[in-house]
């Protein structure tokens, strides 16, 4: 069975890209009550005496529809991961 998301909630997993210390440490997605898919980003951090904690951003809609494909990123930049961005129809019967 595969995995739904459910409004409300979401999943996040150890970001594999992080190449500045700027970079989250954990990357995902999270829905919102209203149906909307979000990007969500966590840095892990410590407080001054020393317990952990998450800092955490929720940022622009994912941009997804049914079938492999890509994914455009907060840039508009394509990535590969199973999703792709809305196709153009550009058969639009013009006989020139």
């Amino acid at each position: 069975m595969a995995y739904e998301m459910r409004a409300g909630s979401g999943s996040l997993f150890k970001n594999d890209r992080k190449e500045k210390e700027t970079h989250p440490d954990l990357k995902g997605k999270v829905m919102l009550p209203n149906g909307e898919v979000r990007w969500l980003s966590a840095w892990k951090k410590t407080t001054g005496a020393g317990a952990p904690w998450l800092s955490i951003s929720l940022g622009d809609l994912v941009q997804q529809t049914g079938g492999g494909g890509m994914v455009l990123d907060d840039h508009n930049k394509a990535k590969g991961n199973g999703f792709a961005p809305p196709a153009v129809d550009l058969d639009d019967d013009i006989p020139f």
